[in-house]
């Protein structure tokens, strides 16, 4: 009995740990250094000019806190990648996606925030939303947000039309806004895919210690 349970709990233990690791992006998290004009490895931009942020670094320029409401961390942490738009100005940036299947169903995933840009020169502060395409046609967007210090959990899906498709992101409108992506996702299937809570990884490691114990005890 001691047995099936060790074996149960492993079980659960590796699927919770591999969950996240079934995107088809690659560094979704937007991990990188501060810039300004550019993203993190494994993104290409693709108009314009986004930006690598943190919450001390609006625009990609490290200390410079004109945001047009107080910014907070990422639900994803570390630094996540800037989007604006000005009329036909508009910024974008992508990846390709590789290893698709041909008529599956696939999820998008991502975090925005709307924190803005409060220059008195040129300020940023207009709702917008973050539109997704693929191979440069849209294939839908997230919720308009407005000025806000929160974060938003949005989602789309799209059916595959090719092996290897290029996704890319920018703003939904031509309203002047600026806004931030972070914890992008793609995963097969219709239903996006949970971010461990802080909670769930602490269980998570009581269960490792569990597993070891039971180990000894077995043994």
């Amino acid at each position: 009995m001691k047995s099936l349970r060790l074996a149960t709990l492993s079980v659960l233990l590796l699927a919770a740990f591999t969950a996240r690791a079934e995107s088809l992006v690659v560094n979704g998290s937007l991990n990188g250094s501060i810039a300004n004009m550019d993203v993190p490895t494994g993104w290409t931009v693709l108009a314009g000019t986004p930006d690598t942020v943190d919450p001390t670094s609006n625009v990609g320029v490290s200390g410079w806190l004109s945001f047009g409401v107080a910014p907070t961390v990422s639900p994803d942490g570390g630094t996540w990648v800037g989007l604006g738009i000005n009329g036909s100005y508009i910024e974008s940036f992508g990846q390709s996606l590789n290893g698709l299947t041909v008529g599956q169903t696939y999820t998008v995933s991502w975090q925005a925030a709307n924190f803005g840009i409060n220059n008195q020169a040129n300020s940023y502060l207009g709702s917008n939303a973050i539109g997704v395409m693929l191979d440069g046609a849209s294939i839908g967007q997230g919720s308009t947000l407005s000025l806000s210090s929160n974060w938003s959990t949005q989602s789309l899906t799209f059916v595959a039309t090719s092996a290897s498709q290029l996704l890319s992101f920018s703003l939904a409108s031509t309203e002047k806004a600026y806004l931030g992506i972070d914890g992008i996702s793609v995963t097969a299937g219709g239903v996006a895919p949970a971010v461990p809570e802080p909670s769930t990884w602490a269980l998570m490691a009581i269960g490792l210690v569990g597993m070891a114990a039971m180990r000894r005890r077995l043994g």
